[in-house]
């Protein structure tokens, strides 16, 4: 077994590759439990062979612990080709859109003063608390609770920070995203006829299974688009 894993290059250090070898491979997210799902081969060996994907759960525990079942893996690739032909169609229209809303949030949320009422907030609280510690030396031990509380406000505001930098920082990300997938899509140079797993891999973050016939594609820039198919006799329509 060791010779033979040798002889195809699978050794220590070396099998991460082996892990995701597969586009899908930890993108595709169950909107029931939120495991993931696991490819697997029907009908393995013979002319009818196809791939799809199935959720961990399904796998792990059957079909009462996730009703979702299989999806096959055609269809999520031909779901992706309308995904992408939809977008380079109208990408002046969505990603202009969608850059300008960032931009509209960011703007007002950095110009109503929430980070610079904080900044007051907490050196306001600061200067209390170093006043509190001299008055502490000086002797008065019965400061405790008023210290409690202000600690507590002062913790309080510095989450509050914390995430307003955050929320900043992250539509600054998705509005350089958004730039990179426009450069992406134009770099294609229209619409593609088929899968692309280079292409998937560049702006696909997750597809979220919410139903069977209903997946939700999550762009690395932060927009997302539901796509639908019909099961009719055994055949996915697109």
């Amino acid at each position: 077994m060791v010779k033979q894993a040798e002889s195809k290059g699978n050794i220590d250090g070396n099998r991460e590759k082996y892990m995701n070898r597969y586009a899908f491979t930890g993108t595709i997210i169950c909107g029931h439990c939120g495991r993931t799902f696991k490819r697997h081969l029907d009908n393995c060996g013979s002319v009818a062979e196809s791939a799809c994907w199935i959720c961990n759960s399904y796998i792990n525990e059957g079909k009462n612990s996730c009703s979702i079942g299989r999806i096959k893996e055609e269809t999520i690739k031909g779901l992706f080709v309308r995904v992408f032909n939809h977008l380079y169609t109208n990408r002046a229209t969505l990603l202009e859109d969608y850059k300008a809303r960032l931009e509209r949030e960011k703007l007002a949320e950095s110009d109503d003063g929430q980070l610079t009422k904080l900044d007051a907030e907490i050196e306001n609280l600061l200067r209390q608390e170093r006043m509190l510690l001299t008055f502490k030396d000086m002797g008065y031990a019965d400061l405790q609770s008023e210290h409690a509380e202000l600690a507590g406000k002062l913790t309080k505001f510095q989450a509050e920070r914390v995430e307003l930098v955050a929320e900043l920082t992250k539509q600054d990300e998705r509005i350089a995203r958004s730039l990179q997938l426009e450069a992406i899509i134009e770099a294609q140079g229209g619409p593609i006829l088929e899968f692309s797993e280079d292409l998937f891999s560049r702006i696909v973050e997750k597809v979220l299974v919410k139903e069977r016939t209903k997946l939700v594609f999550h762009l690395k820039n932060g927009l997302a688009f539901e796509e639908t198919y019909t099961l009719k006799r055994g055949r996915d329509l697109l």
